[in-house]
């Protein structure tokens, strides 16, 4: 990034009012005003077309534009033909209610969009003046939109920064529509756009500003930061490419990284991150007292190396994949999460993966990921969770009209559809039960494809064939080839799948995606850092789209291992990830935790005994527990379904609740054998804090508690509060 001293205020609006008098100009020395080109972008800019105002669906006060100018001859019909004419006055332009309203000359409920003298009111008079007419046959088409600048460090006081946007059309001209395009900012908390593209800051930060002009799309992104002239840089050396590429960032933005965080803190988090569980306080003991300089990549390698891994990871998979009762079954659940344990534990390769789950067919008993269509039953759900889950877009808004933050249209939307619109199922030995719901089945189905692919579009009827977002037609299909091909695509060198699988790595290991929502790219969402998303979807390609090298590749950098504290005077700011991300521990983790800390593990309805809480293959919705610290109904194919909030139920559970009590007074837990054994206070706390915190107790921790104990009634009642509280602790709640 290079450094870009932002103007004042006053030269900022000089250069806004240098930008809307060249366009001015240009109309007036002889180009006509284009329908297509100008007086569609402007009701775009002006949020005419918006879908709070007359883009919505209904319209506003009987006035109805197409959503964000999509269709600019239904919009040049409702300006021109509609409610008598009235709207436009050939003879007498400015008397049109189209230039009337919006410059507030007459009542507007949508308020002043732009001033009568301003180039847009002339625009619209001089285009009405010429007869209101369309010109799609002779208007030059859009090629192109660039943003200048694109990218840009901001430093002075009172930060501004004017965006510059330029339309190549396929004349071969080139034109400034600044004031033709609509804006959008990533984070409307941290900056406001003007009309004009004058970017202002309120705080310091990064934001990202969407420009939109006609089909064309663009972003600039700027970060708005304190001036530091004496920032000098003082983080560690970089190990390799995420360090090379997070330090250089951080170095552009003169933030310093927070320093490695000690070894109990680090070995703790290695074992949540992969196999999301506590070491037991023998390993931690162990990895204190080896001195050895590779012991770090070490144990990172045998974590991704247990069984325990892809228990964990099929997790994740699992509430993506919807897996739960009410749709799969019973049986259902147990037998695709066995899958997809099993795949990840032989680190099967996750576009062989992605295109068994998307080709699947059959029993979905016998062939579990054919499991994906019996939760996905209609097209448009299969192909939103495609989409979705494998390529880290969010198709939805296609729907009903075209993607308003991105390229893709109503087409692509149903063009993908289509590859699942002859998917077919049988249901098989379904016998019903009087515990489950109407709806509930526990039989097995059988997943078929049968018949051509096709599905219409709804608003031009046109037949559409499969087709993915960005991807080629795949051709009239009958029965299964629609599902073989788009698994074929989606898999075989899909820069899109690799870059999207690498995010969601990344967001499991540091707390937040480099595309953030972890599953929305798209040109208005750019990543933090891009040639980091590059790097990882080209690290995890040469490794053959396997987990857990890239896995390994994040854990051994130094950008993973910082502590997770911001230096002082440094920003907190998880987006620049100069520290460790600090959150909740997810539900299943956390019950997880406490179940082995005390040592008395949980029973789970119809599960084995001992069976771990990440190992459950359903929602465990009978666990009142998990279901108040964020475990997922899986009803949404999405990471943000898995709550990640703090909540007074959370507290209720912690502090009095039957999960955590129930341990704790159990006689046999681990402080009762402690106890039984005759062991020392000093060992039981000690036992008590290696278990839980992966660390041993302060001198000052130490005095207050066994000064606790030794003043209780009896041992095990005063060791019990002592856990407690320990089991309460920040440090033992948060994954730091």
């Amino acid at each position: 990034m290079g450094f870009l001293r932002s103007a004042t205020a006053a030269a900022a609006a000089m250069l806004a009012s240098v930008l809307a008098g060249s366009q001015a100009s240009e109309v007036a020395a002889g180009r006509a005003v284009s329908f297509r080109n100008d007086i569609v972008p402007l009701l775009s800019s002006a949020g005419c077309n918006m879908g709070a105002c007359h883009g919505n669906a209904s319209g506003k006060g009987g006035f109805k534009l197409s959503l964000r100018g999509d269709d600019p001859a239904f919009d040049l019909h409702a300006l021109t033909r509609e409610s008598y004419g009235r709207r436009v006055s050939v003879d007498e332009p400015p008397s049109s209610l189209i230039v009337l309203k919006p410059t507030g000359q007459v009542p507007h409920e949508g308020g002043i969009r732009f001033a009568a003298s301003s180039p847009e009111a002339k625009a619209l008079r001089d285009w009405i003046a010429a007869g209101a007419a369309d010109d799609e046959v002779s208007a030059p088409r859009l090629k192109a939109v660039h943003v200048e600048p694109t990218r840009a460090i901001v430093t002075a006081p009172g930060s501004t920064v004017q965006l510059r946007v330029t339309a190549d059309l396929d004349d071969g001209s080139v034109r400034d529509v600044t004031r033709q395009c609509a804006f959008d900012l990533s984070d409307p908390t941290l900056a406001e756009v003007s009309p004009t593209g004058l970017v202002r800051a309120s705080r310091r930060g990064e934001v990202a500003v969407a420009v939109r002009y006609l089909k064309g799309r663009g972003v600039s992104r700027l970060a708005f930061l304190p001036d530091r002239p004496s920032f000098a840089w003082a983080g560690p050396p970089p190990r390799e490419i995420v360090d090379e590429r997070v330090f250089a960032r951080l170095k552009s933005l003169r933030v310093n990284p927070s320093p490695l965080a000690p070894d109990h803190v680090f070995l703790r988090r290695a074992y949540l991150d992969t196999i999301g569980r506590l070491p037991e306080p023998e390993e931690t003991r162990s990895f204190l007292a080896d001195e050895a300089t590779d012991k770090r990549p070490r144990l990172v390698e045998s974590l991704v190396a247990r069984p325990e891994f892809a228990d964990f990871w099929a997790l994740k998979w699992a509430d993506l994949l919807r897996n739960e009762e009410k749709t799969m079954g019973d049986k259902g659940v147990w037998v695709f999460q066995r899958w997809l344990r099993d795949a990840l534990d032989a680190d099967t390769p996750l576009d062989e993966l992605a295109g068994r789950i998307v080709a699947g067919r059959g029993s979905t008993w016998a062939n579990p990921p054919a499991s994906f269509h019996r939760t996905n039953r209609d097209p448009q759900a299969a192909a939103e969770a495609v989409a979705q889950v494998f390529l880290g877009v969010r198709l939805q808004c296609a729907r009903c009209h075209n993607h308003p933050f991105d390229d893709w249209t109503q087409d692509d939307y149903y063009g993908l559809a289509a590859c699942f619109s002859n998917v077919r199922r049988k249901e098989v030995n379904n016998a019903r039960s009087d515990n489950l719901d109407k709806h509930e089945v526990v039989g097995d189905e059988i997943v078929f494809a049968r018949g051509a692919a096709f599905m219409l579009q709804p608003r031009t009827r046109e037949r559409l064939e499969p087709k993915p977002p960005g991807g080629p037609c795949l051709g009239p299909a009958d029965g299964a080839e629609a599902l073989d091909r788009l698994a074929a695509w989606l898999t075989k060198g899909n820069r899109q799948f690799a870059r999207n699988m690498a995010n969601r790595i990344w967001f499991h290991l540091m707390g937040r995606g480099l595309v953030e929502p972890v599953d929305d790219f798209r040109a208005s969402n750019p990543p933090s850092d891009p040639e980091l998303v590059e790097a990882l979807a080209d690290e995890l390609t040469a490794r053959g789209m396997r987990l857990k090298p890239l896995v390994v590749l994040i854990m051994n950098s130094a950008a993973y291992q910082l502590d997770g504290r911001p230096l002082p005077g440094e920003p907190d700011d998880p987006s620049y990830y100069s520290h460790a991300a600090v959150r909740l521990l997810p539900a299943e983790v956390l019950l997880d935790a406490m179940s082995q800390v005390t040592g008395i593990p949980d029973r789970y309805k119809a599960a084995p005994s001992r069976l771990r809480a990440v190992q459950l293959p359903g929602i465990g919705a009978e666990n009142p527990f998990l279901k108040a610290f964020g475990k997922p109904e899986r009803l949404l194919t999405c990471e943000c379904e898995r709550a990640e909030s703090t909540t007074l139920a959370q507290a209720f559970q912690m502090i009095n609740g039957p999960a955590l009590r129930k341990k704790l007074a159990h006689p046999e837990n681990r402080i009762g054998r402690l106890l039984a054994r005759k062991a020392p206070p000093e060992g039981v706390l000690e036992e008590l804090y290696l278990a839980a915190l992966c660390r041993r107790p302060t001198a000052a921790e130490a005095r207050a508690i066994l000064a606790h104990v030794g003043a209780a009634p009896a041992p095990f009642d005063g060791w019990q509060d002592a856990a407690w509280a320990v089991l309460n602790s920040k440090e033992f709640l948060l994954r730091h």
